[in-house]
């Protein structure tokens, strides 16, 4: 009798590490199309003439400028969403980086873009490496990139959203946003144009 109720129990747990790791390879195979997707869409960006309003869309959200990190090797495009409603925000910043807040890619005041701290270190998952005099860069519409020089560095709570003011309209400034500590906070990184 016993021996029945451990046959049961081991092709129990057999069977539950076989689903665990189907579902580790099928996160692993989604996470890997997702990164070449968004290698793809910032290709297409860089060979598009905006100019002529032809628009770029990423899985049906518009594609507004790019954000690339030199320093932990980070490039993405930023999509465009209609809400900084956080339950509103989930879908797209499956797919990439998202304006959070502000105005257009590169114009004066503050631009705040959100992205999900990744533990396998894509999208904002490696941003914790940065130190203040990184360098962040934005690509806006008009093909123009601005570089930005990290200022600040720090934690807050998910509902503080003194990060989103802006201080001084007349200078361009670029707040990195992701989730820290279990989601529990939010590692903020602010950085200004280098003029």
């Amino acid at each position: 009798m016993k021996l029945k109720i451990y046959k049961a129990i081991l092709a129990i747990l057999l069977i539950a590490f076989i689903i665990v790791l189907g579902l580790i390879i099928a996160k692993y195979f989604n996470s890997q199309k997702n990164e070449e997707l968004n290698q793809e869409t910032v290709e297409t960006f860089s060979n598009i003439n905006t100019q002529e309003n032809e628009k770029i869309e990423m899985q049906g959200y518009e594609v507004i400028g790019i954000v690339k990190i030199p320093k932990i090797n980070l490039e993405y495009p930023i999509l465009n969403i209609e809400t900084s409603n956080p339950e509103e925000t989930k879908a797209p910043m499956k797919i990439s980086i998202v304006k959070y807040w502000g105005g257009k890619v590169n114009d004066y005041g503050n631009l705040s873009i959100a992205g999900h701290n990744n533990h396998n270190g894509t999208m904002f998952g490696k941003t914790k490496n940065l130190e203040i005099g990184n360098i962040v860069e934005l690509t806006d519409l008009e093909k123009r990139t601005i570089q930005y020089e990290i200022y600040d560095k720090f934690v807050t709570d998910p509902n503080d959203v003194s990060i989103l003011a802006t201080n001084d309209n007349s200078i361009r400034e670029v707040t990195l946003i992701t989730c820290t500590n279990g989601n529990k906070n939010r590692l903020i990184l602010k950085a200004r144009e280098i003029l």
